[in-house]
């Protein structure tokens, strides 16, 4: 991705674009969030590198730098120390960012470029009575347009008994609650040793939601995956 903009001094040097030249590892990136026994145990942040080498400029470049879009000040490095900025980013969020090198005389050069932050996260429980409820922020990190979607899939297992008799089925209901009142919900029973995958998705998310897996009746544990993907529209 390459995105240009201005003239700070630009010059030809043989097939090099002139000014301001930024290209980007990708423009989209994820938040993995690993929930194990209701517990946080992994997050890795999403991470766009910005690249600003095949920029030519005739005055010497004194910094360049990044506007993350969500708030946070500047990012600045010194102009001779490195080309490279790499922003990281823990709130998913559609980003415009803006990138710029400002020259020895103080003229500054900037171009805007997009970004997407989505985030996916896994909860797990084994052996669990009483499964804990899932809380997630569909809100993005910035006043942008909220998530396009979110994709729930959760697998619910009705493990055999242990001490060979047969075991006995399970029902459970699904619900997720956003700030208006349940959205989606769902009740299924599970054979003993069997499982089932609740799919489902959601349009236009805003607000905290609460995902609440409810054991109505039989086996007394179940095992538990959920997994969510927080996803935007790529704009073109």
């Amino acid at each position: 991705m390459t995105l240009t903009s201005g003239c700070l001094g630009s010059v030809q040097d043989n097939q090099k674009e002139n000014g301001l030249v930024v290209t980007t590892n990708t423009n989209i990136d994820r938040i993995v969030t690993v929930y194990d026994q209701g517990e946080l145990i992994q997050q890795e942040d999403g991470t766009i590198l910005f690249d600003f080498s095949d920029s030519v400029f005739s005055e010497d470049i004194l910094s360049f730098g990044i506007t993350p879009g969500d708030g946070r000040d500047d990012i600045i490095i010194e102009g001779d120390e490195t080309q490279e900025i790499g922003v990281t980013y823990d709130k998913h969020g559609y980003y415009t960012v803006q990138a710029f090198a400002i020259d020895v005389n103080g003229e500054r050069e900037s171009t805007e470029i997009m970004i997407t932050i989505e985030q996916e996260i896994t909860w797990t429980e084994a052996n669990t009575g009483s499964p804990e409820i899932l809380y997630f922020e569909a809100d993005p990190g910035n006043e942008l347009p909220a998530p396009s979607y979110f994709i729930l899939n959760s697998t619910v297992e009705n493990p055999s008994s242990l001490i060979g008799i047969d075991g006995r089925s399970v029902s459970v209901s699904w619900s997720v609650v956003n700030p208006d009142g349940p959205c989606l919900s769902e009740s299924r029973t599970i054979d003993d040793g069997e499982s089932t995958t609740w799919n489902t998705l959601h349009f236009s998310p805003v607000g905290m939601h609460e995902l609440e897996l409810v054991i109505d009746d039989g086996q007394d544990t179940i095992n538990v995956e959920h997994k969510v993907s927080i996803l935007y529209e790529l704009v073109e």
